[in-house]
């Protein structure tokens, strides 16, 4: 349907909220070493958190309530709104893009500020 026109739009909020991680996991594993162990099972946690096979909205309940609260279920939601069901993507997504902004700038200046300390701790 038309809605696949909006697929740029949803990858690009993605990218930009995985930068954002990226930015900040990276200079927390340089700094501390202990962060490379730890993502690896937050990661596994959080993809069974993710909404990629089933909806929140079929979960329901306080455990629907608790996996809604995961940054990455409005994106998957939009994903399968504009492949699958050719819908717009929910609000949730607006709000998911924004905090990916902000989550973005703030990565990009911590970086920035604290990458003059990389060269130390390398």
């Amino acid at each position: 349907s038309w809605t696949l026109l909006l697929l740029p739009v949803v990858v690009i909020v993605h990218v930009i909220f995985t930068a954002a991680v990226a930015l900040l996991l990276s200079m927390g594993n340089l700094f501390y070493r202990d962060v490379k162990y730890l993502f690896d099972v937050v990661l596994s946690v959080w993809m069974f958190a993710t909404s990629v096979v089933y909806p929140v909205d079929r979960v329901g309940g306080w455990l629907g309530s608790v996996l809604s609260l995961n940054p990455l279920t409005p994106i998957i939601d939009a994903y399968r709104n504009v492949i699958l069901v050719g819908q717009l993507p929910g609000p949730g997504f607006y709000a998911a893009g924004a905090i990916a902004g902000a989550l973005l700038v703030v990565a990009w200046f911590s970086f920035h500020r604290a990458e003059f300390e990389f060269a130390e701790n390398l």
